[in-house]
């Protein structure tokens, strides 16, 4: 059923109203001159009735994105056909409560989709916003949910002296976001969202965005939800590098030999999936060190500092609700599935190389994980894998939590991949997302379901401002620490609290934190790069 909303600066638009859920869908809230221009925000509109009815362009990204995605998931769902743009990609969608007013006065979730920062996209079928609007409202606890696309790999994230000499920015996927969320500042309350009271959360790629965003000065939000990644997973690279990631993109594109009028030309107009595809992997796509929205200087020590003013955000996001899941490391493999070949002896070289001077943390750390070098590869990437989960994910949850200067809450999802493939009965990553926003519950058992709901609530709480568990003690993780446990259903666990943030149903180690005292977290993280190029 059509819904015609009267809004105060964008006219009347249309949305589509069924299930007791309204959604506003497409609308877009930048406007870009050309795929590398800065996102002009859209402060009012003129005109016929807006229909919203439908999703809006995806940005340039892999057509098999979503492929990529849910088949990490290990599980299938209807697709949907969804065109691409390079300047008309900038759209969010939104969903409330189909009797919310402009007086209702809502939390509102802004949602930042993960992906790795080259594919994604907010109108996937896994991340339709109606069961989960729908919920909040089930629960007492009402939402207006807003999901958004930001602009990805070459046009996100490339950048070079030459393009910034030609008036184009670095980290435009990350300014994209920015404009996002001054949108939601300054139109939410029609659709009856409270813009004093705006959570953002993201996931993967996601989340690392969401701590991008701590850099600001500016106060942007109340609260941040971070799922599974961090700015210390994608880390951003100085300006040479990506210098140097821009000749290799020239090289790949045939650009190698001409001027950067004709190069900067050609990145303008070359037919969108032509730029997509003719790009290697080894492009990389990640933000840069611009001293303006990112700043160095964040670092596992830095952020776990109670004392250190290197993230800004501190000071003005009042909470932070922080976790990862049992496996997260899970996508690597996936991604790059060779790097199982002979793992077990190269992990083990670059381990020992980094560790250095400290011959007995490396072997710690071997013994802990149970890698030798006779182990073979499909055990070794398995522990492998762990020990990337632990460094990669798990500490920066320790980390960030532990130097948050206001309320920090952290959970640990662990409930169990319920379909066929390489991680049944593990939490992977991507599934507490999948989780999270319920749109596959056919295919789940009542324990599996109560489990995804329960996550659901307990983020609508934290929305709320309503403390879903016990916060940890600033500071320290050794005392005053709890963690909400999701799963695994299979063994008879749906939800608990744990006062420890290792060891039992954590499902967590604690070595690399033991052994921290001697070799830094940050020193620790250096393995996986190493292991990468390896």
């Amino acid at each position: 059923m059509a819904t015609t909303l009267s809004t105060s600066k964008l006219g009347q638009i249309r949305g589509k109203s069924g299930d007791g859920v309204t959604q506003y869908l497409g609308i877009k809230y930048a406007t870009l001159e050309n795929r590398f221009a800065d996102a002009q925000l859209i402060e009012e509109r003129q005109g016929d009735v807006l229909d919203a009815t439908v999703d809006g362009p995806t940005a340039l990204s892999l057509p098999i994105g979503c492929d990529i995605e849910l088949g990490h998931v290990q599980h299938s769902i209807l697709k949907k056909e969804l065109p691409q743009s390079d300047v008309d990609c900038l759209n969010l969608n939104i969903a409330v409560p189909s009797d919310a007013t402009p007086s209702s006065n809502l939390p509102v979730l802004f949602f930042i989709h993960g992906g790795g920062l080259f594919i994604g996209a907010n109108s996937w079928p896994q991340y339709d916003l109606t069961r989960l609007a729908k919920l909040s409202a089930e629960k007492g606890l009402p939402m207006v949910i807003v999901a958004i696309n930001y602009r990805l790999g070459a046009p996100g994230f490339l950048t070079s002296k030459e393009l910034r000499d030609a008036g184009y920015n670095s980290n435009n996927g990350l300014r994209d976001q920015r404009v996002a969320l001054e949108w939601v500042h300054k139109h939410i309350r029609d659709f009856g969202g409270d813009p004093e009271n705006i959570t953002t959360g993201g996931m993967s790629a996601g989340a690392a965005s969401v701590t991008y965003h701590l850099h600001s000065q500016t106060p942007l939000f109340n609260r941040a939800i971070v799922m599974s990644g961090s700015s210390l997973l994608i880390q951003p690279l100085p300006y040479e590098i990506h210098e140097q990631n821009y000749q290799k993109a020239m090289a790949a594109l045939g650009l190698a030999d001409a001027s950067p009028e004709d190069r900067v030309k050609a990145l303008l107009e070359l037919p969108g999936q032509e730029l997509i595809t003719k790009l290697p992997p080894s492009v990389r796509y990640v933000p840069a060190l611009d001293s303006d929205l990112v700043v160095p200087g964040v670092t596992h020590a830095e952020v776990g500092n109670l004392e250190s003013k290197v993230l800004p955000g501190k000071d003005w996001c009042k909470e932070l609700l922080i976790g990862d899941a049992e496996v997260d490391a899970s996508i690597f493999e996936y991604l790059s599935p060779q790097m199982r070949n002979n793992c077990a002896k190269r992990f083990i070289a670059v381990l020992k190389e980094t560790v250095g001077s400290h011959p007995e943390i490396a072997q710690r750390i071997l013994d802990a994980y149970q890698i030798s070098e006779n182990t073979p590869d499909d055990a070794a990437i398995l522990s492998i894998l762990t020990f990337f989960t632990d460094i990669s994910f798990h500490s920066s949850t320790l980390s960030f939590a532990r130097g948050w200067n206001g309320s920090a809450y952290v959970y640990y999802f662990n409930e169990g991949n319920p379909w066929d493939g390489p991680w049944k009965g593990r939490a992977n990553h991507i599934l507490d997302v999948i989780y999270f926003f319920q749109n596959l519950g056919e295919s789940l058992n009542p324990e599996q379901k109560e489990v995804g709901e329960a996550f659901a609530e307990d983020f609508f709480k934290f929305c709320h401002g309503i403390a879903p568990w016990p916060a940890i003690t600033p500071g320290t993780i050794d005392t005053g620490f709890s963690a909400r446990i999701y799963g695994p259903s299979q063994k008879g666990n749906i939800t608990n609290v744990v006062q420890q943030a290792f060891g039992g149903e954590t499902l967590r180690r604690s070595v690399l934190y033991e052994c921290s005292s001697v070799v830094a977290l940050d020193d620790l993280a250096k393995v996986f790069v190493a292991f990468q190029s390896s």
